[in-house]
This record gives structure tokens, sequence and C-alpha cells, in this order.
């Protein structure tokens, strides 16, 4: 059987996003720019420009990532290098845990409006019974310092908060690492972003979306933006770079964003024709 595997590694970040959407309702053409952009200062010119002083968090991933087909579970080891380039000592940090919205009992779950009864079919009503048992959050097993020392690490939703053993000052870095796993839900029974669904021809395709923890972005004008995840809309993170092995069984085609470094070693001939051709398409 051959099964595609895609992961999605997703980094942004926008020096005004946050403020720009603020009041997303409000179409006043007179309305002052004060409501939509921070107060201009050296971080932030009236201009709109980074300033002199404008600083921005860098991270940086280690990840080992690998799916169990027969569990339909993802399990992974990860290490972060988390650059404090702000001029604010740090004592603790937040790190998004975007699954969890699929853990059971979530917030996401919570403020679904009940249903048009009219409309509720067999499809339906099968579905909220899958998604009121399946739990497809985060499990979170190991959380340690770059001495193997444990951290507290505190869950509450889609977030998760880390007290330094000691406050991180400006101009240095933290390294840590987290181990974690998590089920993979059915796409076809419990919608989401992310999941696994069976082709018609008895194949599976695994779209997994938002699956490692990953480091909440921290600003001058909103500080640590860590408002829970409940399924919809986008958050910004920060810069960095990321070196992601991924291990799966050897019939699965692996995809993911980026740029391929090595075809010769993990493509055959004739998809690295394909892909030159696609390249031109």
């Amino acid at each position: 059987m051959r099964i595609v595997f895609s992961l999605l590694l997703i980094t942004t970040t926008s020096v005004f996003c946050e403020h720009a959407m603020a009041h997303p309702g409000n179409h006043d053409k007179f309305r002052q720019l004060e409501e939509v952009l921070p107060t201009p200062d050296e971080g932030r010119l009236g201009s709109g420009r980074p300033g002199p002083a404008y600083w921005q968090q860098r991270v940086d991933y280690k990840i080992s990532v690998r799916l169990d087909e027969k569990t339909k579970s993802v399990s992974g080891v990860e290490i972060i290098k988390y650059q404090n380039k702000s001029p604010h000592t740090l004592d603790y940090l937040w790190v998004q845990l975007d699954n969890n919205i699929l853990a059971r009992g979530s917030d996401a779950q919570k403020i679904e409006l009940a249903p048009n009864f009219d409309e509720y079919g067999f499809k339906r009503l099968t579905r909220e019974l899958a998604r009121e048992n399946f739990d497809g959050g985060l499990k979170i097993t190991k959380v340690i310092d770059d001495d193997d020392k444990r951290l507290r690490a505190t869950i509450v939703g889609t977030m998760m908060r880390i007290d330094l053993s000691k406050p991180l000052a400006p101009n240095k870095t933290f390294k840590f690492r987290i181990d974690w796993n998590y089920t993979v839900n059915d796409l076809e029974r419990i919608g989401s972003r992310t999941g696994y669904e069976t082709l018609r021809d008895g194949n599976e395709l695994f779209a997994i979306a938002h699956w490692y923890p990953r480091m909440a972005a921290y600003n001058d004008v909103s500080g640590w933006q860590n408002k829970q995840f409940l399924g919809r809309g986008e958050f910004t993170l920060e810069f960095g770079d990321y070196e992601v092995n991924i291990t799966v069984p050897s019939d699965h085609i692996v995809a993911s964003t980026g740029v391929l470094q090595n075809p010769k070693d993990v493509l055959t001939s004739t998809q690295r024709k394909r892909l030159k051709q696609a390249k031109k398409a």
C-alpha cells in the first residue's frame, strides 16, 4: 500500500498584523490610525518601518518525528533554541499546542453552536458521537532543559507555559527539549485541518498540520501572543531554522514545505523527471 504523508511547516511574522485586525467590523473611512497602529517610537516608526531599536525573537527547531501507520499516531522529540533578542528579562516561555483543539472536552468543542436540526443528517450525528469519544490532544511526556533537568510546564488548553529555572536575560539563549505524541484523527469522522483519510483505492492520505509544539510570539506591543486556538484563525510565529527528520514506512511518499536538497537520494529517476517538469508547469 502506498500512502502519502504531508506535513505543513508554516512560520510567518508581521510587525502590525495583530493590530490591523483589532476592529475588523469598523469600516469608518475617517477612523484614526492610532486605533490600528501602535504609537510610533524608535522600535516602530510612524512610517510603518521597523526603527533602529526594533527587535524580534528567534527560535530554531531540531525535530525528529515518526508516523505509526498501524496505531494512527505521531510521536516526536524536538529541541528548541530560543534567543531572547528583546530588552526584557523573561521568567517563563509560552508554547503553542494547537492540536489540543482535538482533545476531549476542549474549548473549541465547548463553544460550538447547536446544529440546525432541520438539516441534521446521519453523517453529522456520527461525527458528533465520534468527536465525543475521541482524544487527539498532544500528550507531553517530557520537558527538560539542556542539562536534562525537568522544567515545570503548565498546560492551559492549546497553550503551555514553561517556567524557567533562572531568568532569561536579554541577548541570551535558552535550549530545552519537548517529547510528545498524539493520535491522528479520521477526517471523515472527525473534521479538522489535520488528519488522515481513506481513499477510494484503499490507500490512506495523512495530511498532518499544526503537529508540533511551537513557540508563541513575543513582541513589544502585546507581549506574549498566548490566546487560545479555537480552530479558526492564524498565529504569528517567530523566524528561525528548522531541521526536521521524518520517519515513515518505506512505501510512503512524503511531501513538505521547503526546498528539496537531495533529490537523488530520496527520489526515483522518474520522480526527479516529474519534479523538473513541475517546476516549469
